[in-house]
């Protein structure tokens, strides 16, 4: 039984990337019934968020959406209600995308380069930075403010001058931007098949505008500027992994885990050794860090840990629907029942009989990991997080943070960790996808969601962090010599 509840785990786990169940229709209605019963039946943390407490406004929250969903004709109007009715579980691993073969963007707002070139001097767009023109991989856009009589809701509209990508054209709008504070926005950035995507972006200085959710990074090329020369390498790699140094002392740049491999990151580490191990302290920085793969920063735990973590067992949510998407990855579908051999008949029998529970591998809390080697065990560390900090970006945090050379600043990190390993459902119109698994098996009692991991010493967003860290912990330092 025990090789069979391993290939189990493992196949759980491999099912986690496969798509079920394609319907046809687009009524918003039908939409959201079938939206309704795959998050109540199939979504890991739906039995924690919604309790005798608050079912009552569950109920309520619900028949006002289906309200809503009944009155909407569009699918890009029809997903904002199911979005706003996800709104209830506070949980950023669950979401809505438009399938690609439904509603895609076809608007044009026309225009020329000469043209835009003329309005930036005889209507002062040089006062705004954004306005410009920016280019990102195959496409360059002028970024102009919403045009007057136009129907959708923004700020500014990035227009298609010029695309490598056959399927764009000219006068393409590429996305759209409202005004959230300051320099960040709110984004609707139409992907390579014109299908939308709702995420946020921030224009980091005046030559580089950073969208979210991998989505990439755009250039500035018109008009010039010699602002980059005043900014420091730190802002300029801000969106990519990589080593630098502050003030002498070895700094670290996740922002994320997905974009580079392991192996990668072993190999920065490892030539930066010496300097990581002379220093007095280090700094590791995963603010707007959106998760990815935990084996990412395992070559860094060495610098950071100064002995063994407790890293808590994760379970599965062994729904109906859940379960049949293992037994789909196992190879077993299909086949009929009396022609499975002796052990896939007992996994078989064993898996269905798991129906409506929760499903740990180790029925131990949780397990014992410690590196290999711990170098410079009472060297400190300055970890820096925020909001955006979410998923694996939270689990190094909380592995992080029980080390004692660790000291966590900035804010709070999202409170996206409980539910992880997304499952995606096709229903026709929209991609529905949540969680189907466990943080551990207290999440009920001791959630991190939706509040997050408390930093050790609180930082305003609005004050330099790596700045303030630095002299902080130089203090620190010196109080306790």
């Amino acid at each position: 039984m025990q090789s069979i509840l391993k290939t189990l785990f493992i196949l759980l786990c491999l099912s986690l990337m496969i798509n079920t169940v394609k319907s046809q229709n687009c009524n918003c209605s039908e939409a959201f019934d079938q939206t309704v019963q795959t998050y109540e039946q199939d979504y890991s943390l739906f039995q924690f968020k919604v309790t005798d407490e608050n079912r009552k406004l569950y109920n309520a929250h619900t028949a006002l959406m289906r309200q809503k969903a009944m009155q909407q004709e569009s699918v890009t109007d029809c997903k904002q209600v199911l979005e706003q009715w996800l709104d209830f579980f506070r949980d950023g691993h669950t979401y809505i995308r438009i399938s690609a073969e439904t509603e895609l963007n076809s608007e044009k707002i026309k225009i020329s380069e000469k043209r835009f070139k003329s309005d930036y001097k005889k209507l002062a767009y040089h006062e705004n930075p954004l306005l410009g023109i920016w280019t990102s991989k195959a496409y360059t856009v002028a970024i102009i403010p919403n045009p007057e009589g136009r129907e959708k809701e923004a700020d500014f509209v990035g227009v298609l001058l010029e695309s490598t990508n056959e399927n764009w054209s000219k006068d393409d709008v590429k996305f759209e931007l409202t005004t959230i504070f300051g320099n960040r926005y709110n984004a609707k950035f139409y992907m390579g098949n014109h299908s939308p995507r709702t995420t946020t972006a921030e224009q980091q200085n005046t030559q580089q505008l950073s969208f979210r959710n991998n989505i990439g990074d755009w250039t500035k090329v018109w008009p010039a500027t010699d602002m980059a020369n005043t900014i420091s390498e730190v802002d300029l790699k801000f969106n990519q992994f990589h080593f630098s140094e502050v003030e002498g002392i070895p700094y670290l740049r996740f922002p994320d885990f997905f974009t580079v491999e392991p192996a990668y990151v072993d190999s920065i580490v490892k030539a930066n050794h010496d300097k990581l191990i002379a220093a007095d302290f280090i700094i590791v920085d995963v603010r707007d860090n959106n998760g990815g793969n935990d084996a990412t920063y395992y070559p860094v735990l060495p610098y950071i840990l100064n002995g063994p973590i407790k890293i808590p067992n994760s379970g599965l949510w062994m729904s109906k629907g859940n379960i049949a998407q293992f037994l789909e990855s196992s190879g077993l579908a299909g086949k009929p029942l009396e022609e499975f051999d002796e052990e896939e008949r007992e996994m078989y029998d064993y898996v269905m009989s798991l129906e409506g529970t929760a499903f740990f591998q180790n029925p131990e809390y949780d397990s014992t990991y410690e590196p290999d080697t711990i170098y410079s065990p009472s060297k400190k560390v300055i970890l820096l997080t925020d909001e955006n900090t979410v998923s694996s970006g939270e689990t190094f945090v909380f592995r992080a943070n029980q080390s004692d050379k660790v000291v966590v600043y900035g804010q709070n990190t999202a409170g996206i960790i409980d539910g992880f390993n997304g499952l995606t459902k096709n229903i026709g119109c929209f991609n529905l996808t949540y969680p189907s698994s466990f943080r551990a098996n207290d999440v009920q009692e001791n959630p991190i969601d939706p509040y997050g991991i408390a930093p050790d010493v609180f930082v305003d967003e609005d004050v330099d962090v790596l700045s303030y860290s630095i002299e902080h912990m130089k203090e620190l330092i010196r109080q306790e010599k």
